[in-house]
């Protein structure tokens, strides 16, 4: 790195570090760079809000930094994942993938809290993220930050099982200004922008990115496209010495696909797969200090997300002639259910204090609200709302060579009644190096607006018998929240003369009225109606209870000697059991023990050779599994068989003048080329090749 560019990002630092107090959302928070990571510990807020280093949190926490992300081979951010130990990352079709963190997972995993910037994705309508729609690049990301564990006494229930953090370049970011074009497999092709710059009152910055890519050509000649466009605005301003306001704007839209499907009559019928989205958001906040260790924080955000996919025509249906009549009285009825509109509200007040040299704390007040309308899997034409009330406090205590952390939050849903997580957690200084940590807490999921309201009823035209033809799915107004107790005992270690960081945890996590699909008796008069047919209904309910335990490891080389050497372990081993009811009716079971792959590993190895030449290694291990959906049943569908795969990303920077540099890159995912399925026993994934060029300026 040239003395010119340490200058600039040591002054972008320090205007940062004035006009913007450490806070848990402040914008200097998220302004960190690389320098950072080559202290002695990095700090963190993810866990509790206030400023920890990794060691003193009361989590296990992996930071992906934008070097990591540099020398990966990922070129999505659902990819990334694959870094964090005990995670799994996988596609469930071309154009969409899905994280999972130690949850019974199935296309859409719930269980996890996913944040922009602090700013909550998660979609209450899906239970989930839909990692496709986001309105953000690779590119736009400083560094991610993964607390695995549960972590609702900061972020509330939908961080049940873990909660990721995905924190933007922000206006202070000290990064150059680039433009970005990629080309790859599937014809993609990417194009992608960033400008920063000064105004009169703080920064601001730009991005914007058009992605898009023609799909898979399936044996039926069908194909599942995809795009995606985006635009986002980033501003600072600082009107007094006290005072911070960030605004956050974004916007997207786009399509994806949902797979391989064709109609069940006639194959030459339009292509009925694509699914459109938009997607915008606001984020404000305002953050006031009021003394030199006292802050505090307000903040609001807002997102509306609209999915649409192509009405189901009567010649699709493969029933009887008079099917226009049902789908004239259901209307409308979309080929998927993976429809909707969506609006979301956030608002956020806390207070954060030093109160002396051992114990500082931070409390808040969050009320949040979502809304949705699906006439398939809402039965309604209505807005369906569900409200959360949550209060929350963390309070770190430190006394000779112990860390105590307790937190509290009490949360309050519309339709689940309130619950009270605790958390305690204790680290101790083994040594100058290294510290051993361990905590105890018990935490709630809220069930989802989906959850809680999921009911499909197919009615019947007129001169039929009854006024309804079949319940699919019928809500259940006895849904109650899912319980974990978790114990887990880690340490800790960085080793300043060795360039390396090590960090273990060990975890056993009891999860009581796990919320699960099961089937139902239909009512009577449609079992006596359709003796022939008889109807299948289910039923959202705390069907379900397992444990997991296992290990987990990190391990992290990094040098800034002359090649830059990187290097980074993973390895999970989690042992699931328990059960779930698939059927009251014939009492069928899920034993659970297959449902989580028991290893996952990875390792990331790069070298930064002269005249700017880096070379990076990504290896990825995945044993076998049977996904939840992709393999309903555990006696009769086989399980995904475990893979292996290695990726190569090679990248070589040419200095055109002091301030401009350009760059190539190319990346070859799964080298070997051995295929292997993911999800679905026919979603196979072979190799696949990009290349890369980017200007900096």
């Amino acid at each position: 790195m040239s003395f010119i560019n340490i200058r600039r990002t040591i002054s972008s630092l320090s205007v940062a570090f004035i006009l913007c107090p450490l806070s848990a959302f402040c914008v200097a928070q998220d302004a960190l760079s690389e320098l950072d990571y080559l202290t002695e510990l990095p700090v963190t807020f993810s866990a509790t809000r206030l400023p920890q280093k990794l060691s003193e949190a009361p989590a296990s926490i992996t930071i992906i930094d934008r070097r990591m992300i540099e020398a990966s081979s990922a070129t999505t951010i659902p990819e990334l994942f694959r870094l964090v130990p005990g995670m799994q990352s996988y596609h469930i079709a071309t154009n969409a993938s899905a994280v999972a963190y130690h949850g019974m997972s199935d296309k859409f995993p719930p269980r996890m809290e996913v944040m922009i910037d602090g700013r909550s994705v998660y979609i209450p309508l899906f239970s989930t993220v839909i990692w496709e729609s986001l309105p953000i690049s690779i590119d736009d990301i400083e560094r991610i930050e993964v607390v695995r564990g549960t972590n609702t006494v900061t972020q509330g229930s939908n961080a049940f099982l873990g909660a990721i953090n995905i924190i933007t370049h922000s206006a202070f970011s000290p990064r150059e200004n680039i433009v970005k074009y990629q080309q790859g497999e599937f014809d993609n092709k990417t194009f992608y922008s960033r400008y920063s710059a000064f105004h009169e009152l703080g920064y601001y910055s730009l991005s914007a990115g058009i992605t898009g890519n023609e799909g898979n050509r399936f044996s039926s000649g069908n194909s599942d496209p995809y795009f995606n466009r985006h635009f986002t605005f980033n501003t600072s301003i600082s009107p007094t010495l006290l005072d911070t306001f960030t605004v956050n704007l974004g916007a997207n839209s786009g399509y994806s696909s949902v797979g391989d499907i064709k109609s069940t009559n006639d194959p030459n019928l339009p292509d009925p797969k694509r699914r459109e989205f938009e997607t915008n958001y606001q984020y404000l906040n305002w953050t006031r200090q009021l003394g030199s260790e006292k802050e505090l924080q307000v903040s609001y955000s807002h997102s509306e997300n609209i999915f649409d996919a192509r009405l189901l025509r009567a010649e699709e249906t493969g029933l009887s002639s008079d099917a226009q009549a049902f789908l004239d009285i259901n209307a409308p009825f979309k080929i998927t259910a993976e429809t909707g509109n969506i609006e979301q509200h956030d608002i956020e007040v806390s207070y954060r204090q030093k109160l002396n040299s051992q114990a500082q704390f931070v409390s808040g007040l969050n009320y949040r609200s979502g809304s949705a309308i699906n006439r398939q899997i809402l039965d309604t034409t209505e807005w369906i709302n569900e409200e959360s009330v949550r209060t929350f406090i963390n309070l770190q205590y430190s006394k000779e060579n112990w860390i105590y952390n307790l937190g509290l939050s009490a949360e309050k849903s519309k339709h689940a009644g309130k619950r009270v997580s605790p958390r305690l957690a204790a680290n101790y200084q083994l040594s100058d190096s290294s510290f051993i940590r361990s905590s105890l807490s018990r935490a709630f999921r809220m069930p989802s607006l989906l959850e809680s309201n999921y009911q499909t009823t197919i009615y019947a035209p007129e001169g039929y018998p009854l006024p309804v033809y079949d319940y699919s799915f019928t809500k259940n107004e006895d849904l109650r929240p899912e319980q974990v107790d978790t114990f887990d005992i880690g340490t800790h270690s960085k080793w300043q003369q060795y360039n390396s960081e090590l960090d273990l945890r060990l975890f056993y996590e009891d999860i009581s009225g796990g919320i699960s699909e099961s089937e139902i008796s239909s009512p009577p008069e449609l079992i006596a109606l359709l003796k022939g047919n008889p109807p299948r209904t289910h039923i959202i309910s705390n069907s379900a209870q397992w444990h997991n335990k296992g290990i987990e490891m990190q391990y992290k080389y990094q040098s800034q000697s002359i090649y830059k050497p990187l290097i980074i372990l993973n390895y999970g081993y989690i042992q699931s059991s328990g059960r779930r009811i698939l059927s009251e009716v014939t009492n069928e079971i899920d034993p659970l023990k297959t449902r989580n792959p028991t290893h996952t590993a990875s390792a990331l190895a790069s070298v930064t050779l002269p005249n700017n030449l880096m070379l990076s290694i990504n290896h990825y291990f995945l044993s076998s599994v049977q996904w939840i959906e992709a393999q309903r049943n555990v006696e009769k569908d086989p399980p995904n068989s475990p893979y292996h795969r290695t990726d190569l990303k090679i990248s070589k920077g040419f200095r055109l003048s002091p301030q401009n540099e350009l760059s190539i890159a190319l990346i070859v995912q799964n080298l070997l080329d051995k295929p292997y399925s993911e999800f679905y026993a026919e979603n196979m994934f072979e190799q696949r090749t990009y290349l890369q060029a980017q200007l900096s300026f």
